[in-house]
């Protein structure tokens, strides 16, 4: 069993019949869109400025382990927090929960990367970024 960090940002997922496959749970190529839905609300709630258009992130790296299946009627959420905050990169952790009795069955981390967009290069990350994360996250997060 995974003990999880306390998150603050959390969101629920409803699991779509097009999500599991023919063996009656939710296929692994479909755990990135959760985690993508945990990574959208973390930063519409942390840093809702952010663009996506003159300065955004992007993927570095992910990793994913899949611990238990989920089946379509399972009631889960993904919680987000960010650990690390480097000069341009960040590492995301998710957790993919079991609403009903807490239980992790899913984790991923994921290394983000600041980005220009129109530049198309990596870049500090902003300092009123770096300060809200760090404010949300608390005594959390590792400098």
């Amino acid at each position: 069993m995974i003990i999880k960090a306390k998150c603050k940002n959390i969101v629920p997922i409803q699991v779509r019949f097009s999500d599991v496959d023919v063996m009656g749970h939710v296929s692994n190529t479909v755990y990135q869109n959760y985690f993508d839905s945990g990574k959208t609300s973390y930063f519409e709630e942390v840093i809702p400025e952010m663009d996506f258009e003159s300065i955004g992130i992007v993927g570095a790296s992910i990793k994913i382990d899949y611990l238990k299946p989920i089946f379509r009627k399972t009631s889960i959420l993904v919680e987000t927090r960010i650990t690390h905050l480097g000069n341009k990169s960040l590492t995301m952790e998710h957790y993919i929960i079991e609403e009903n009795t807490n239980e992790v069955l899913s984790t991923c981390t994921a290394i983000m990367v600041c980005y220009k967009i129109k530049e198309q290069t990596s870049m500090p990350i902003p300092e009123e970024w770096r300060k809200k994360i760090i404010d949300f996250e608390e005594e959390l997060i590792t400098k």
